[in-house]
């Protein structure tokens, strides 16, 4: 039976990320819990809800008898995080279930078996390419906040994948906007291209593990699933079917006008705007006017709000109302110094754009101006 033992923050950390592979889809009880299998001087941990998460982790410790057994995942997580900073032994019982010790405190968790637990099976037939962490990262965290959340159409709820030699375009839309970012892929070699749909829960828990660093992570790709791979963590998912929206009808084709401001400036002005702004709808109205950009908002019995940024405009004036909080998003996962809006008219889309960064567009319908 399972018997190892490893220091308490390690163990803590390693369960926190695997654990959010249990996502409550599933209707088997097991699928509850985390599988610990300890082996050859390594403990894998393992949850997964068999459709859109399934994270493994593996992690150095003591083995002092090899073994396995499944635990409550919420349980093990609370546990984890308030035992002392010391070492911890983890011992399975007859039961399956686990004993867990550290310094004073003593715990057992009611178990069930690992034969019963099940996980994704591995990827058949899959092409693999690695891209840095730090690359991987800008394009997720650019793009997944506008997938849509509504469950009723299940395509929208995962961002798009479009992979040829040497490149990688990921498109998200909710209908109300578009997020697109390109991130070049020198390891990437296709005989033909080829786009695949993602969920947004997979892909935020991606974000989630991802580091800051050039250090490579493997992405694997089949007709049904897809895997991140880093040293220590796998996430695997599968695929969404269907065939994504033509999202090129909603990108502007040009534009009349251009305004380039300030960052967060402008992000600053609509974090204030939308205190008043949320009770309309986050309905901001934004009129240019002698080199100023004035950001305006207002509510029935709620309030009024009025902001003033400086911009360079490119073209005649314009008034045009956006949702606020969505230009937001966008503004908090970019970091240029400027950003640029292109606008034609009061009721055609605009598009967003970082100064000097021709890698990322961010599309906006716009609302109509009460």
């Amino acid at each position: 039976m399972l018997k190892v033992s490893c220091p308490q923050h390690d163990l803590a950390e390693m369960v926190s990320i695997v654990a959010r592979g249990v996502s409550g889809r599933s209707t088997q009880p097991i699928q509850s819990n985390v599988l610990l299998e300890a082996k050859e001087g390594t403990l894998r941990l393992a949850a997964s809800d068999l459709e859109y998460l399934n994270i493994e982790g593996v992690l150095p410790v003591d083995v002092v008898e090899e073994g396995s057994t499944t635990v409550p995942a919420d349980k093990l997580v609370e546990i984890m995080a308030r035992l002392a900073s010391s070492d911890v032994r983890l011992t399975a019982k007859e039961n399956y279930g686990m004993n867990i010790t550290c310094g004073r405190a003593v715990f057992d968790l009611p178990g069930k078996p690992s034969s019963d637990f099940a996980t994704l099976p591995p990827a058949v037939d899959a092409f693999s390419f690695e891209l840095p962490q730090a690359g991987l990262r800008q394009l997720l965290q650019r793009t997944v906040f506008a997938t849509s959340r509504d469950e009723s159409r299940p395509i929208l709820t995962g961002a798009l994948f479009r992979l040829s030699t040497g490149q990688i375009e990921v498109v998200a839309t909710d209908t109300y906007r578009l997020a697109l970012q390109t991130l070049e892929a020198p390891s990437l070699e296709m005989p033909e291209s080829r786009s695949v749909i993602l969920s947004r829960q997979a892909l935020a828990e991606v974000l989630k593990i991802l580091g800051h660093s050039d250090e490579p992570v493997t992405v694997s790709i089949s007709d049904s699933q897809a895997e991140f791979a880093l040293p220590a963590v796998k996430l695997a998912t599968r695929l969404i079917e269907g065939q994504f929206v033509n999202y090129g009808k909603v990108v502007p084709s040009g534009f009349q006008r251009r305004l380039i401001c300030d960052r967060q400036e402008l992000a600053d002005a609509l974090a204030r705007a939308v205190i008043i702004a949320k009770d309309d709808n986050n309905r901001v109205v934004l009129r240019t006017d002698d080199g100023s950009l004035r950001i305006t908002a207002e509510a029935p019995d709620r309030g009024e709000v009025e902001e003033i940024v400086s911009i360079k405009l490119e073209g005649e004036d314009i008034e045009i109302a956006f949702n606020a909080r969505y230009m937001l998003d966008m503004l908090e996962a970019i970091d240029t110094a400027e950003v640029a809006m292109e606008l034609s008219g009061q009721l055609n889309s605009g598009a967003l754009k970082p100064v000097g960064d021709d890698s990322y567009l961010y599309v906006l319908m716009p609302m109509q101006i009460m």
